[in-house]
């Protein structure tokens, strides 16, 4: 009878870890559009006007586009870590190639209703303020 609950707890255990998981693909996945950006040294404080700023989350790929151009593809992954801001907080890690090859850029994300709020996990840097674009699809 022992052995039965600690197989039914180990089951529960992993099956818990996973739909966190799962939860925050799903909730991430989808097209965003940048309202805001702030933060940094001199605390920017919007994008320019004459960009239109996207973002589309799908199968660990995130896509950037510029006026509808697309401008970057990036593979990401999920994590689930401790912020240098304190707390554990659900995280993506892009593999960068703006920057350079190799460099990957942690973000910590939080989602609010359709707005996406991502944030660098450096000091000084940048906090990004998204909408979710076609809610009604999901």
């Amino acid at each position: 009878m022992k052995k039965l609950l600690l197989l039914i707890a180990i089951v529960l255990f992993c099956s818990c870890s996973n739909d966190d998981k799962n939860s925050s693909e799903n909730q991430l996945k989808g097209e965003w559009s940048l309202i805001s950006i702030s933060g940094g040294i001199n605390s920017q404080s919007s994008p320019k006007p004459e960009q239109k700023i996207t973002i589309e989350f799908a199968a660990n790929i995130l896509k950037t586009y510029n006026n509808g151009t697309l401008t970057n593809t990036q593979a990401f992954s999920y994590q689930t870590k401790k912020s240098i801001f304190g707390d554990i907080k659900k995280m993506i890690e892009v593999q960068s190639n703006l920057i350079a090859n190799d460099i990957p850029k942690l973000q910590s994300f939080e989602i609010k209703g359709d707005e996406l709020y991502l944030k660098d996990e450096c000091y000084d840097c940048y906090t990004y303020k998204y909408a979710r674009i076609n809610a009604a699809k999901l």
